[in-house]
């Protein structure tokens, strides 16, 4: 039996996959490491950290499998950061990693020196300081790091190389920089000179399915792999969850529900919103694309709906037994659609997708004094799932969108699927695997490039439709109306 090794960076952790080749999911491990929040919505890791946790948790797995089993190694990682090396290979400072914010005034200078407009016709992204761009800029600016900086990498990069000694990265991890050229899928002259980076710096790109690399020696010692083991390039996570969710084909689409939610599809070419209300991702392959729209308080708006409006509920479950989760969607699964006629608007963190408003707030509007607890409630989840259905309009753009596949923690409950059909007047697919979509993807492009598999297509081995929600065509109608309203909602509160 032959394994792929996926490592899954996010923010708080590795979580490290084994599947085997023929589509089974053999064993998982998460190991934690620390995350450092400061002042001015400054976010940074320590590389080491990153590497420590990928060892143990190597090694963990290895205690169920042989190592020589192993067919390729590949990793699926938070984007949008900047671990900077020196010549020698040496980290220069901490990594600024995708949830940092300080880099506004370089935001601004490439705003000037470039327009935003044209940087977002460049890239297929929106000028932001969370772009790697704009974060090594302000080392540049601010830390006087020019002289000694050779390249600069994000999370899985430097993961690959010191596992390998291969520097280099992803056309997917690229698209996150704030530098990529969509069009060419090369980097942008134009841009990097603008951010005063030296030729360079940059790293090679790749395919995600690219073979960067063996197991060196030290990195065989470190975590128990063979000398030699094939090593893949790997791609970010957002592109990694859309290969794992099973989208392999343009105009298909998913829909991630977790405490932030997004909806994805993948297509040959970049999707130029003239309202930059979505962005592109690049997808494992020179030359597929992901457009993406992403909303901040999805699973989150319900959590703050738990905390805050269900504490009945909590004390309920508490003293009689059974889930708060049940007690609370039983309210809403018999409140009739609408909810009264009762809008929220789930703008807890403000917004990206499809307002880009960090200012945004949210609002319960449309109460009367016979307004019930139940409508509250039920008004929670129609709101996330309207402003899903906003993101999705501008994709409707191009494609029907007649399907949806669903991932994330919120998609094992059946009333957010029901709720999601009816709103965005989709049949939403539930698959087997849920939470493992970054895994999958990192474990195709470990496939592909090992000729384990042919393409995308093949995971399929390890994907399967297991339930179908069928929206209601009554539902759906009354729900249209209704987003038009909460989307009036939004502009006629906007800087409220």
């Amino acid at each position: 039996m032959q394994y792929l090794l996926a490592h899954d960076l996010g923010t708080s952790g590795d979580k490290a996959t084994l599947f085997t080749t023929d589509g089974a999911l053999a064993a998982s491990t998460v190991v934690s490491y620390p995350c450092r929040y400061e002042a001015g919505g400054r976010a940074e890791q320590d590389p080491a950290d990153w590497y420590a946790a990928v060892c143990r948790a190597t090694r963990t797995l290895l205690e169920q499998v042989e190592a020589r089993d192993v067919a390729g190694v590949s990793f699926s990682g938070h984007m949008m950061g900047a671990v900077l090396l020196d010549r020698a290979g040496d980290v220069l400072r901490p990594a600024i990693i995708w949830a940092d914010q300080r880099a506004t005034a370089e935001q601004a200078l490439l705003s000037q020196r470039v327009g935003d407009a044209r940087l977002y016709a460049i890239t297929g992204n929106r000028n932001n300081p969370t772009n790697s761009v704009a974060k090594i800029l302000w080392c540049l600016r601010s830390e006087g790091l020019g002289s000694r900086l050779a390249v600069a990498l994000n999370c899985k990069d430097y993961l690959v190389y010191r596992l390998t000694g291969a520097i280099g990265t992803d056309y997917s991890d690229a698209s996150g920089t704030g530098a990529f050229d969509l069009t060419a899928f090369t980097w942008s002259a134009e841009i990097l000179e603008a951010a005063e980076i030296p030729a360079g710096v940059m790293p090679p790109l790749h395919a995600s399915t690219d073979l960067a690399g063996t197991i060196t020696a030290q990195a065989a010692r470190d975590t128990g792999l063979l000398p030699g083991t094939p090593v893949f390039c790997g791609c970010g996570d957002g592109t990694a969850a859309s290969v794992g969710a099973g989208v392999d084909r343009p105009g298909q689409g998913y829909l991630s529900l977790g405490t932030s939610a997004w909806i994805s599809y993948l297509d040959d070419d970049a999707l130029l919103d003239p309202q930059q209300r979505t962005f592109n991702l690049a997808g494992i392959e020179k030359g597929l694309v992901f457009p993406i729209g992403t909303m901040q308080a999805a699973g989150a708006s319900y959590n703050w709906m738990r905390d805050q409006l269900c504490r009945a509920e909590k004390q309920t479950a508490l003293d009689q037994g059974g889930s708060i989760y049940d007690k609370i969607n039983r309210q809403i699964a018999a409140e009739a659609p609408g909810a009264g006629g009762v809008l929220f608007l789930p703008y807890l963190t403000g917004e990206r997708s499809p307002w880009w408003d960090a200012n945004a707030r949210g609002a319960f509007l449309g109460l009367d004094i016979s307004t019930t607890h139940a409508q509250l409630l039920r008004a929670v989840m129609e709101g996330v799932a309207m402003n899903l259905s906003l993101i999705l309009r501008v994709f409707r753009g191009k494609y029907p969108f007649e399907s949806l596949r669903i991932l994330g923690g919120g998609a094992q409950e059946p009333l957010w699927r029901q709720v999601l059909a009816d709103v965005l007047g989709v049949r939403v697919e539930k698959p087997n695997l849920l939470e493992e979509g970054c895994s999958l993807g990192a474990a195709m492009a470990a496939g592909i490039g090992a000729g384990v598999f042919r393409d995308a297509g093949e995971i399929r081995r390890f994907l399967r439709v297991e339930e179908v929600t069928v929206p209601d065509p009554d539902r759906s109608a009354q729900y249209a109306a209704l987003t038009d309203r909460f989307q009036d909602a939004y502009l006629r509160l906007r800087g409220f």
